[in-house]
């Protein structure tokens, strides 16, 4: 359509959106002279007839062909709007919206900026945004988020979705992350994942370890069954030992994100990690050739000397 069609067409619609005001505004002048709003509501009868404020309004919109709730809107409406105060080029529906305003009759008169437009008019999503409503079309951050939230709803599986898709974009998982919150409960998340597998792990290393005895004889030697339940409980020991390390370094690692270590710290660390790896190492010649005795110079090592 050219530019100059739709600029008639705009002027045409806007002199119908002013004649339409004026309708739904007569209509509930009309409502509310009627049944004037009272402070406290309550169902008062109408002089001589006995009919209550709800009563006398349902008789008044089927006598013209609207819905009660329609004419009660459009009462309420024109309480809000004396006829002083309403404004020429805001539509019914602006009215309606900032009517729920305390200072309705000052915001009313200071339009927002309409980047589409270059002018300075309302538009319903800047009403609602203005009395703190849901906007049709989320256009801030926050509109944009609540609406992504309102989509996932309460599906755990549309929200699982979203959120996987969303992290696996470096630059939002930066910025994810720089919220306390939100690293805190990923922190737990890879905690509660790192025990599941460790779990998972832990059963297979065993039925790998000790799973031949279980397809032997009925006649097996009863003292060998001993001897391999000890080896079993000293196994899962020592696969809880490693498996301990590893979820309390899982745990643990990701919360030193930003963290400024002093060169005491560091060396602390550095000691520590030290020992570790002549541990690990410990354990490795042991599993390898069943040496277990502890060597002088580790054993210093590991006190601390």
């Amino acid at each position: 359509m050219v530019r100059g069609r739709f600029e008639e067409l705009v002027a045409r619609s806007l002199d119908s959106v002013e004649m339409d005001a004026r309708c739904q505004f007569a209509i509930g002048d009309a409502a509310l002279e009627i049944e004037p709003m009272r402070p406290h509501g309550g169902r008062y009868p109408v002089d001589g007839d006995g009919l209550g404020v709800q009563e006398s309004l349902r008789l008044f919109a089927e006598s013209i062909g609207l819905s009660y709730y329609t004419v009660r809107t459009q009462r309420w409406v024109a309480a809000q709007w004396p006829v002083e105060f309403r404004q020429a080029g805001a539509s019914y529906e602006i009215h309606r919206i900032l009517g729920h305003l305390e200072n309705r009759f000052e915001v009313i008169k200071d339009p927002p900026l309409n980047e589409r437009t270059g002018k300075r008019q309302w538009c319903v999503d800047a009403a609602k945004r203005m009395v703190g409503w849901k906007t049709d079309t989320p256009v801030t951050l926050e509109e944009r988020v609540e609406a992504i939230q309102e989509i996932a709803g309460g599906d755990e599986a549309v929200a699982t979705a979203v959120a996987t898709a969303f992290l696996r974009r470096p630059e939002v998982a930066f910025k994810a992350m720089r919220d306390p919150l939100a690293r805190e409960r990923v922190n737990e998340a890879q905690f509660e994942q790192a025990e599941l597998l460790e779990e998972d792990e832990f059963e297979e290393d065993y039925d790998e370890a000790f799973g031949d005895y279980a397809g032997e004889d009925e006649q097996v030697d009863p003292a060998r069954i001993v001897r391999g339940f000890h080896r079993a409980m000293e196994f899962s020991d020592l696969i809880a030992v490693c498996q301990g390390f590893i979820a309390g370094a899982t745990r643990l690692v990701p919360k030193l994100r930003g963290w400024d270590f002093t060169e005491a710290q560091s060396t602390t660390v550095e000691r520590q990690l030290e020992k570790i790896r002549a541990t690990a190492d410990w354990i490795e010649s042991a599993v390898a050739t069943g040496k277990v005795d502890l060597d002088e110079q580790l054993a210093e090592l590991l006190r601390g000397q």
